[in-house]
């Protein structure tokens, strides 16, 4: 009786597993989330080492971790543009004859790679006001 009852439920586990979404990304999208956080990590060691200044501390002043942040928006976004000037043609055979779209080659979950910097920017900024409000 157990033996069945595992047999089971390890089928519809397997049944369920075949559903369930990653990350999806097409061509070049794998890089949003390095070329996001790539300026601050790059300039936030060097100010460290060279100045002795830490972007992340808390009494320290706010528009240099502002300013690594809208510089790796921009990163992403301009990387995005320029990787996805040209669009992918596909050809779908309808009934009432074939349909020509275009899409973007450098996705991430479906959204072309340029949106990113903007998407991640917002969501910085609105963590950062949720925060100074509370």
């Amino acid at each position: 009786m157990k033996v069945v009852d595992l047999r089971q439920r390890t089928r519809k586990l397997s049944e369920r597993a075949k559903e369930l979404p990653m990350i999806f990304y097409t061509g070049l999208g794998w890089l949003v989330p390095l070329l996001f956080i790539a300026p601050f990590l790059v300039i936030g060691v060097l100010l460290s080492k060279i100045t002795g200044f830490d972007v992340l501390d808390r009494t320290s002043p706010s528009w240099p971790l502002h300013t690594l942040i809208v510089m790796g928006a921009l990163l992403t976004s301009g990387v995005g543009w320029w990787v996805n000037r040209k669009k992918i043609e596909e050809v779908i055979f309808e009934k009432s004859g074939p349909v020509t779209t275009y899409r973007t080659r450098h996705t991430l979950y479906s959204i072309p790679m340029q949106f990113w910097g903007l998407i991640g920017l917002a969501i910085y900024f609105g963590f950062y006001a949720y925060r100074s409000f509370r």
